[in-house]
């Protein structure tokens, strides 16, 4: 049997031809693709088959979603990253669970429609037995990472498809769920493999470290400067040194977990030795005679969640933060999801858009509510004070200081949620001290002194792009990486569909009488709102404060750039005739939405509704016609 991979129509169509004939393992077959076949022809599964079956109903998919809401809060980070670094390939990042049932879906708009026709969407079971050779049945099959490219695929209606996917193990290596990137490629994308591994390496970390949070994790690495890169090890001990679990790195290294383990049978030092060892790391040998560097991180026990915590914790529809966007609602509650596990989130958006609104929302509807909220504007501390801010500092440290000492911001959010807004703005010195906090979990103040252990979850924010600030060198790619376990984006004021709801919002709960006349409706549903959310609460807190008292918001209660000509009627040029706004389709239009109002009483919600649109695009319309 050739060992060289088919990836050709050419090649690959005399072999399949062979299989369907009845060869067991015709000569030239693919390793790995042509086990596959003989497998799914076993099956009884015929190559004209369009599998459009093994789909759970919506009820059976959010029952399986729940029993994997672990898997998920842990893998949508990667999911998301993963599906922004292969974003405008005609691709998608699929996550399914231990039976290839796909969970859930990132990708391009245009490789939606196609998708679809072979199922390609949440609920689809992807198994050998349901869909023929492919990336997903083909890794859960053999419990490795694969690829499989077009005709490879078993079922005809596949092959226009290239997909790789990777196991994601527990801490003891049994099979939780799986990555995948599928496309509609003409040709094989070799990183994706690649991707996917990295990807599940990442959230195979993230639940081991998760795992044991009163235990000992060892990290390990031949060359130092790796430790804390996907290419170390890591072993969780209990305090007696029994072994826990390990990654797939140090799996590679000492075999399968085993309960008699202890950390003798792994390296030739004790772990009562190490752990008086006061550097950040020290090199000892492995059992197996290879010498690595090691550091031991010591997780605090997580904050308890109590019972009202805990019902924080649910599915939350976070109003306070939009009054109808869907965009908002979703973004808000993946970053819940996976924020409640420990996984740091950062918020993207526009000044004023609400990033400091959704970490206090995120803070108060986790585990950790009980505990502080810490708040640092990067961007607002002076740069001579931003280490002893951040740090804390000794008692005499500089000139100046508080001859106390003081503890710094990051250790006051000990049990609690750090929030570093415009993170943007850190100096790059300040962020290699940053990176250290983060990875050991140890604060070490201004001055010297003994380091601190800290215990927080970690919100960052800004209005920057830092992807573009790490190509620069303006900002650490490793910092970076730690800070955005899941980047949240939240749209500009301009883009959301809930204007409207948020005016009224805002005006009912500073007066409940008050009312805004249609050409300051107009005024303000047409405006851009370059300062988003913040320019609105100060907009109409002003025009509140200005109005006659008992009389509705008027246009000249508002701003100049507010009452621009974009509020006006539209001019008309010399030589159009003009024609009567109640005849054609814009009449047609008014009369319909100004009939709806009035059969529901005035009320433009449930007007709107009634028509099909939202709230602001009726408040729009009229502004328009009128």
């Amino acid at each position: 049997m050739s060992n060289v991979p088919l990836l050709d129509r050419e090649s690959l169509l005399p072999v399949r031809q062979q299989l369907l004939d009845g060869v067991s393992m015709p000569a030239g077959a693919a390793h790995g693709i042509g086990a596959s076949w003989a497998r799914t022809r076993s099956l009884g599964l015929a190559p004209g088959l369009c599998a459009a079956d093994a789909v759970l109903d919506a009820a059976a998919l959010r029952a399986l979603r729940a029993e994997n809401e672990r898997l998920i809060a842990f893998a949508l980070p990667e999911v998301e990253n993963l599906h922004q670094q292969i974003a405008g390939t005609n691709s998608a990042v699929l996550l399914a669970d231990s039976q290839g049932v796909i969970l859930e879906r990132q990708g391009d708009p245009g490789f939606r429609e196609r998708s679809r026709q072979v199922a390609l969407s949440p609920g689809a079971c992807w198994g050998e037995s349901a869909r023929g050779t492919n990336a997903i049945g083909l890794a859960l099959a053999e419990g490795r990472s694969a690829s499989v490219h077009g005709p490879e695929h078993y079922l005809e209606c596949n092959t226009f498809l290239t997909c790789a996917a990777a196991p994601i193990h527990d801490p003891r290596g049994q099979i939780l769920g799986l990555l995948d990137v599928s496309g509609d490629q003409p040709a094989r994308q070799l990183h994706a493999l690649g991707l996917v591994r990295m990807g599940a390496r990442m959230i195979e970390n993230r639940i081991l470290l998760a795992d044991f949070p009163d235990g000992v994790y060892v990290h390990f690495h031949a060359r130092p400067e790796l430790l804390g890169t996907l290419g170390e090890g890591i072993v969780a001990v209990d305090a007696d040194g029994r072994i826990l679990a390990m990654n797939e790195v140090a799996r590679s290294h000492f075999g399968a977990v085993d309960q008699a383990m202890q950390f003798e049978t792994l390296f030739d030092s004790s772990l009562e030795a190490l752990l008086r060892v006061r550097s950040n790391s020290t090199r000892v040998r492995t059992t197996n005679g290879i010498t690595v560097c090691v550091r031991l991180t010591r997780p605090r026990a997580k904050s308890p969640i109590t019972a009202a915590s805990a019902g924080r914790t649910a599915e939350h529809d976070f109003s306070e933060l939009h009054a109808g966007d869907a965009n908002v609602l979703h973004a808000a509650r993946r970053a819940s999801r996976v924020f409640n596990q420990g996984i740091p989130v950062l918020i993207e958006g526009e000044t004023g858009s609400g990033k400091e609104w959704l970490a206090q929302s995120l803070h108060s509807q986790s585990p950790r509510s009980a505990g502080p909220l810490v708040t640092v504007n990067c961007a607002a501390i002076p740069e001579g004070l931003v280490e002893s801010e951040l740090f804390g500092h000794v008692p005499g440290a500089f000139t100046g200081a508080n001859p106390k000492g003081a503890p710094g911001r990051i250790l006051e959010a000990d049990g609690g949620t750090l929030f570093l807004d415009e993170i943007g703005d850190m100096p790059l010195a300040l962020q290699t001290r940053l990176l250290r906090v983060l990875q050991e979990r140890t604060v070490l103040p201004v001055g010297g002194g003994v380091p601190r252990e800290v215990d927080f979850t970690l919100i960052s924010a800004t209005n920057r792009d830092l992807g573009k600030m790490v190509e620069s060198g303006d900002f650490r790619a490793d910092l970076y990486y730690r800070i955005c376990g899941l980047p949240v984006s939240l749209p500009a004021l301009r883009d959301r569909d809930d204007l409207a709801g948020l005016i009224e919002r805002f005006v009912a709960g500073e007066d409940p009488s008050a009312e805004i006349t249609p050409s300051a409706w107009r005024c303000l549903l047409n405006h851009s709102w370059p300062g988003n959310l913040r320019e609105l609460h100060n907009t109409l807190r002003t025009a509140l404060a200005l109005r006659d008292p008992g009389a509705p918001i008027s246009e000249a209660e508002l701003p100049d750039t507010l009452s621009a000509p974009q509020c006006a009627p539209a001019m008309v040029p010399e030589g159009t005739t003009m024609v009567d706004h109640q005849t054609g389709l814009r009449g047609a239009e008014e009369r319909c939405m100004e009939e709806a109002i009035a059969a529901h009483g005035g009320n433009y919600s449930a007007a709107a509704r009634a028509l099909g649109i939202s709230r602001s695009t009726l408040y729009r319309r009229l502004g328009r016609l009128r």
